[in-house]
């Protein structure tokens, strides 16, 4: 990986969050589900350092009401995108008791199975176990699987929602352009990638990188369950559409609408929302208000938190 430019601190504290709905949605869609899973139509960088440091001085519109809309039917051009059974499922499956939000809740644990304790467990046992895993049909696709790699130790957890191809080949999760791209937000924020843990939801690559279901969420959370009673984080990033509609609430608004805000995840642990790096290097903008200027803010006030933790 490229080292990153220093930049100008002072350009970057000047730099103040918004949340722009209207700038951010592309035409003809309601939201950024549909491109954000979408795969990169081009090989286009985006230098996150030397963007901060050219944006401090375009004036901020004045951010949308927050009304929520009812979501219109939208045409699908690939057969690859979550159904809205999925979404039922998610709901059924993690719906919060009567009089509760299904939003700021620790869960969804009602609903969450508890994993036994087992004794002298490791993640190096739960990587062995998720290497001949037959679990679901997706045992007969994957060319490797992924479960995860980072500190032992992390205190900060990012959870993606799959492993894409380049995943499948190496074993390791985000490491294709996306995951180049996570790297290069991490480090210009601060963060080191050996300090923290990255995972994905499904621990085997959907063929051709189509949304996970809920069954196949269902029999690999246990994995993710061990994994995080292991590391005990402090926090959890969690990238993408799918991946919060699992790990905070199938009710939880759209990406647009929450990226930045902290959640009670169905894990017990204070979650952020964030983008998926998929949809940021497929509309790498430098613009002030756009998906890569939000995400900055997001990963630094990220960065913020997780600095107090001592």
């Amino acid at each position: 990986m490229a080292k990153s430019r220093k930049t100008d601190q002072t350009d970057i504290d000047q730099i103040e969050a918004v949340d722009l709905i209207t700038l951010l949605t592309p035409p003809g869609c309601d939201g950024l589900y549909e491109a954000e899973i979408a795969a990169p139509e081009n090989d286009q960088e985006f230098d996150l350092l030397a963007f901060a440091a050219t944006i401090k001085d375009t004036a901020l519109p004045s951010p949308p009401p927050e009304t929520p809309t009812k979501p219109k039917p939208q045409e699908r051009s690939k057969p690859t995108q979550t159904s809205d059974a999925t979404y039922e499922a998610l709901k059924l499956a993690t719906a919060p008791a009567a009089g509760k939000s299904s939003l700021n809740r620790a869960s969804g644990s009602a609903r969450l199975q508890p994993v036994p304790e087992i004794p002298g467990d490791s993640l190096e046992k739960i990587a062995s176990e998720i290497a001949v895993c037959q679990k679901c049909e997706l045992c007969k696709t994957r060319n490797k699987t992924v479960p995860g790699v980072g500190n032992p130790k992390a205190r900060l957890v990012f959870i993606g929602e799959a492993p894409g191809a380049d995943e499948d080949a190496t074993g390791i999760p985000f490491v294709g352009k996306a995951g180049q791209h996570l790297d290069k937000i991490l480090a210009a924020a601060g963060f080191k990638r050996d300090e923290v843990f990255i995972c994905n939801i499904l621990k085997c690559r959907p063929p051709e990188n189509r949304d996970p279901n809920i069954s196949e969420m269902t029999v690999c959370t246990p994995y993710l369950q061990r994994q995080l009673r292991l590391l005990k984080p402090d926090l959890i990033a969690c990238l993408g559409n799918i991946a919060i509609k699992f790990v905070i609430g199938p009710e939880t608004p759209g990406i647009t609408r929450i990226h930045g805000q902290w959640f009670t995840s169905i894990f017990g642990v204070p979650t952020m929302a964030m983008y998926h790096p998929s949809y940021l290097i497929r509309s790498a903008t430098r613009e002030k208000g756009s998906p890569n200027w939000q995400m900055w803010q997001d990963i630094q006030a990220l960065k913020t938190r997780y600095d107090k933790l001592g």
